[in-house]
């Protein structure tokens, strides 16, 4: 790594696939085969430094003999100069479980070249086209209802009505239809296309809107789908849904389906089958069912009674096999996402986003959900087990990593005062750390993502607001956390809580329409229903959906935290007294709006952020500090909302506002054993102090802020293994991470780490 480079690095999951020759075909118990990917498709976000790109084709992406490979790339945000801050990437290689790809970004200048079968985009009157030489993907729009044909080769897979279709409570059928396609990106790797209606029935009355995204890489003949309804109606508390499903028509043919059972035979062995018939599978919490287990033709001659409970059992896609073509079908994450089906009926594949007696929570006013699909296309005489080897590949995702010095160096979103990852120097802490972020997370359609919170749920019933679940909408912004541990670790299931809990964000937490003009465009406290609280400035969080949107390209999450500054602004500029109430409303709505000014340049969020500046600054001028009751949260909270304006600005003003503060406190502020904590005895586990500590010192200098630092962060105690919920991961975890830098940078944190010595 240097300035004029950096080592990217793309790896599989290390395993391998699991061996599935079943029934004495060569099968070995637990010993996986290789997993070969060839031309697979990665992409991530890669930070540059301020002043070094102003044009993407100054990037040049070579891999690991020096050879220049394809490259797709896009500028996600800029520096104040107008340089380019973060560049999206997307690639392809040939990678396997055990044998990493390794490429260098260089910023040379150097074309790169062209893909051997690069996807393009054509649109004409009432169609628009996704070719790749290898595949083509063509989606008529002429008519009431969008046409979607996709051919490999020269055989025809589907073709016909691309049907989206919504049922009410009622039974009503509503079916999709198109106001806009819009070229998201137009290739040589990859081509997007998304298309943007409503569901509509004979009377023209609408029952939820969609996006339906349809996506092609070079050389690869597979289909993905994103398929996102949202509800835009008038209805304030939200509707019933009966059913939300899209289906992909027949191009004619007779189809086979092949469906992988999980428990096969006395010895409970999984097998392949292939069968003639309509298949439905059903996907609940666990595990996928498929519903007519008699078409798998089992001899159940001799079994035990609890064998016959499990035969349904299946793995979690549909194998598809027609004329000149094969190919898998997969709903990714379908059971995390539960309930969900998947039914081949005649040659249609449909995928049921919301199936029939879901019995799912009415949807309410502004909420979404976003559900990825993809067809892969094989050759037509692929084997049974070579469909299930695919399925488990696009199940387990490449990883794309980047070293953290490089983040560090760029120094984005203050990076440069965090930690890299060590987990061999600090095997206890980072174990901790990464046990904090890496969740199990709660399944379910809308719960998918987020943890619900039972003292929360007490509260709401002790106050006579019913007896609900109620959700903790990413409480003190665990997304960013979790974004911090993947780009320091390059840890693929802290990648997972990242995207799962942004994802949650952008689709159930936000509020696209409200009657409340103070809830649009925002995310609720934690709520019941994930949406019937308030919108308030201490629990709007915009730097998780930012790193996420840094990371993955997905522009969804760039929207969701423009718009939570937009509600924040109006707050400032209309409404600034609830601020006033307690300082974490002004601290959490500064650190809010300084992620936005940093990543998007919005003068509005940095006027609004100096605008709390100047209102602490006058609190602070009558009183002499901002929060003279003690270091409470809130107060850590201000400070961290003060520092940040300073790293994003330069802003003087914010810096000695901050020392000013911390000063008073220092002199005033200690409890009964020395500490600066005001008069409490144990530390809350989100002070944010810690960070402030480490900032003032790399700042200004003065030591005095490292050692009082130091004595709290003795106080505190090592970060704890913390993963119950994201409240109190988030907590642990943002209260810690900004200080270990600064411990280790001086061997507090190695001495910390030290086992006490054992007494005999």
């Amino acid at each position: 790594m240097s300035d004029e480079s950096v080592q990217i690095g793309v790896a599989v999951p290390a395993a391998g696939l699991q061996s599935y020759a079943f029934q004495g075909l060569d099968y070995v118990h637990n010993t996986p085969v290789a997993d070969r990917r060839t031309a697979w498709t990665v992409g991530r976000g890669v930070p540059l430094p301020r002043g070094k790109i102003n044009d993407l084709a100054a990037l040049r992406l070579v891999d690991a003999a020096g050879t220049a490979v394809p490259l797709q790339t896009r500028a996600l945000a800029q520096w104040p100069d107008g340089s380019i801050m973060f560049a999206h990437l997307t690639f392809q290689c040939d990678v396997a479980n055990d044998a990493p790809a390794e490429f260098d970004l260089r910023f040379d200048g150097a074309a790169p070249p062209g893909p051997e079968n690069p996807v393009a985009v054509e649109q004409a009157e009432g169609c628009t086209s996704l070719d790749n030489g290898v595949a083509r993907i063509e989606i008529g729009t002429s008519g009431d209802h969008p046409r979607l044909r996709l051919t490999a080769g020269n055989a025809a897979v589907f073709d016909g009505l691309l049907d989206l279709w919504t049922v009410d409570a009622y039974g009503m059928r509503f079916s999709g239809t198109v106001s806009e396609v819009r070229v998201v990106q137009s290739g040589p790797i990859t081509a997007v296309v998304e298309l943007h209606g409503k569901h509509c029935n004979a009377a023209g009355d609408v029952f939820l809107d969609y996006i339906v995204e349809v996506r092609l890489d070079a050389g690869r003949a597979d289909m993905h789908l994103a398929h996102t309804f949202l509800n835009m109606g008038e209805e304030p508390d939200g509707v019933a849904v009966g059913e939300i499903g899209l289906r992909l028509s027949s191009a004619g043919g007779k189809v086979s389906h092949v469906v992988g059972q999980l428990s096969s035979g006395q010895s409970s062995f999984p097998r392949l089958c292939e069968v003639p018939e309509d298949v439905q599978i059903d996907f609940h919490q666990t595990v996928a069912r498929i519903a007519d287990v008699n078409s798998l033709r089992e001899d159940t001659t001799g079994y035990a009674p609890y064998l016959m409970d499990n035969r349904d059992m299946v793995y979690q896609y549909l194998g598809l096999r027609g004329d000149g073509w094969s190919a898998v079908a997969v709903l990714h994450e379908a059971c995390e996402n539960h309930p969900k089906r998947l039914l081949a009926t005649g040659g249609d594949m449909a995928f049921h986003m919301w199936p029939r007696d879901a019995k799912l929570p009415t949807l309410r006013q502004g909420m979404a959900r976003r559900h990825e699909a993809t067809i892969a296309l094989l050759a037509p005489d692929v084997s049974a087990l070579d469909m299930h080897k695919a399925f488990h590949q696009w199940e387990a995702p490449a990883n794309v990593s980047l070293p953290f010095p490089w983040f560090q160096q760029c120094k984005v979103m203050g990076m440069e005062y965090i930690m890299e990852w060590l987990p061999l120097r600090y095997r206890h802490l980072e174990a901790n750390m990464a046990a904090t972020i890496e969740r199990a997370w709660v399944p379910g359609m809308f719960g998918y993502g987020d943890d619900p919170n039972s003292g929360y749920a007490v509260h709401y019933a002790t106050h006579g607001l019913g007896d609900h679940t109620v959700w903790l909408n990413n409480e003190h912004d665990f997304t960013a956390q979790a974004a911090t541990q993947y780009w320091r670790s390059n840890r693929p299931k802290a990648w997972l809580s990242t995207r799962v809990s942004a994802q949650h964000q952008v689709d159930v937490d936000f509020v696209r329409r409200s009657d409340d003009p103070w809830k649009v465009g925002g995310i609720p406290a934690h709520s019941a229903g994930h949406t019937t609280a308030s919108v308030y400035p201490s629990h709007t969080w915009t730097e998780g959906l930012l790193q996420y949107y840094l990371t993955s390209g997905d522009a969804r999450a760039l929207e969701v935290a423009r718009s939570l500054g937009r509600n924040l602004c109006k707050y400032v500029e209309e409404r600034i007294e609830p601020l006033r109430t307690e300082s974490r409303m002004f601290g959490w709505a500064l650190i809010a709006l300084n992620a936005v000014a940093e990543i998007t340049q919005d003068e509005r969020c940095l006027r609004c952020a100096q605008t709390i500046r100047d209102d602490i600054a006058e609190v602070v001028e009558r009183r002499g500090t901002f929060d003279s009751m003690g270091m409470s949260y809130g107060t850590g909270t201000v400070l961290s909302g003060l520092t940040g304006l300073h790293r994003i600005t330069g802003d003087k003003a914010a810096l000695e506002l901050a020392v000013t503060i911390l000063d008073w406190q220092m002199t005033n502020g200690r409890n009964a054993v020395g500490t600066t904590w005001g008069d409490q005895l144990e530390p809350y586990d989100l002070n944010l102090t810690l960070p402030v500590y480490a900032y003032l010192w790399y700042a200004t200098g003065e030591r005095r802020f490292l050692e009082e630092g130091i004595d709290f962060f003795r106080f505190t105690g090592m970060p704890v293994a913390a993963g119950i919920n994201v409240r109190s991961a988030s907590k642990h975890y943002r209260s810690c991470i900004g200080f270990l830098k600064a411990a280790h940078d001086v061997n507090v944190l190695e001495q910390m780490s030290e086992p006490p010595p054992v007494k005999f």
